[in-house]
């Protein structure tokens, strides 16, 4: 079960890096995909270990978060690929580098990405978060469980989830450089918003998406005869009533509701407190000093392949990229530059 765990970790680290790395849309969401089945190998592989040690309620947990990790990515990653054609349909177009401008020729879909995005970086109110919190509970609490293995393998799980969270702001890339950035093609500057018939097909996930994050006790039955079904006590692993999640045998609960509540007056106070300042005080419009280099175009706006260079930087050697610069001179003189041209490829492992 150890090496289960491993490989599930070794999946979603190199999973969200080629994630990052990838400017074609579907390709980013195909490799995120690899990301969350580590997470729930590294969930079925802490509960194998729980379960040789004799730590029956924290196998159990990491089963039920694994399992319940499976329902939450079948939603949200089904809304991204669903918004990604929607956006294929309208522009004809995959790589982030030359769409731009979509949010509001598209806000629907738009939105709808972003909710998903919330889900895929398991940040509340997204439905990824509350699975993703609950294989942390019981990757922590299995700490305390004695064993060489234990003490080896959950330090490194905790991190290499820590890790791909923190890589996981890929969707920032996402929705930075397709919804909200200057159109860069003719194509994106066209785009218009997709027909009733495919909202409403995002919608139904939308929908789904939202339930899972804030009610996702309701689960809890359907998780706890599915751990029961594998041998493991059926003790309600997850449970209370839906609007709040306990964990059995472990003083911990959560509840999304409030979380999101929280999260709603915090950004409100955000929002509405500068505007309210601001009002009292005199306001000057005022051209913005541009060092005379006159308005920006969306060619010097940031692309997907400049928003992952550092992390391509960090882990070069790990992703082994192909990079190709060409420089064409001007003809008459070979110290101006007429055009460079820049290319980056990710092969495959096993294209290597």
């Amino acid at each position: 079960m150890g090496v289960l765990t491993a490989v599930g970790g070794a999946s979603a680290v190199y999973g969200i890096l080629q994630a990052a790395m990838a400017s074609d849309l579907k390709r980013l969401l195909a490799y995120s995909t690899s990301e969350n089945m580590g997470l729930v190998l590294i969930g079925v592989g802490a509960s194998g270990l729980f379960s040789a040690y004799g730590n029956q309620p924290l196998a159990a947990l990491a089963l039920a978060a694994a399992l319940l990790h499976v329902v939450n990515h079948s939603a949200f990653k089904a809304l991204l690929f669903c918004a990604a054609g929607s956006v294929l349909r309208a522009t004809g177009l995959r790589g982030l580098d030359r769409l731009g401008g979509l949010r509001p020729r598209m806000p629907v879909t738009a939105g709808l990405f972003a909710l998903a995005a919330l889900g895929a970086v398991a940040l509340p109110p997204g439905n990824g978060f509350i699975s993703e919190w609950l294989l942390l509970q019981s990757l922590i609490h299995g700490l305390q469980v004695p064993g060489v293995a234990v003490a080896v393998v959950l330090p490194l799980s905790v991190a290499l989830i820590a890790l791909s969270a923190g890589i996981a702001a890929v969707f920032v890339k996402a929705l930075g450089v397709g919804f909200f950035a200057r159109p860069r093609s003719p194509q994106a500057a066209g785009a218009r918003e997709a027909p009733p018939l495919m909202i409403a097909g995002m919608g139904l996930l939308a929908a789904a998406c939202g339930a899972l994050a804030l009610v996702p006790g309701l689960l809890g039955g359907g998780l706890d005869r599915a751990v029961s079904a594998v041998g493991l006590p059926g003790t309600g692993a997850v449970s209370g009533g839906g609007v709040r999640v306990r964990l059995a045998d472990i003083s911990a609960s959560l509840s999304p509701v409030w979380v999101v509540a929280a999260l709603t007056v915090a950004l409100a106070l955000a929002a509405g407190l500068p505007r309210l300042y601001g009002r009292r005080r005199r306001r000057v419009n005022a051209r913005l000093w541009d060092c005379g280099g006159g308005a920006p175009t969306p060619r010097m706006a940031c692309t997907a392949t400049s928003f992952a260079e550092p992390v391509q930087r960090v882990f070069d050697d790990v992703l082994a990229p192909e990079q190709d610069v060409d420089v064409t001179p001007v003809r008459e003189s070979a110290y101006l530059v007429e055009r460079v041209r820049f290319q980056r490829r990710m092969p495959e492992p096993s294209q290597r």
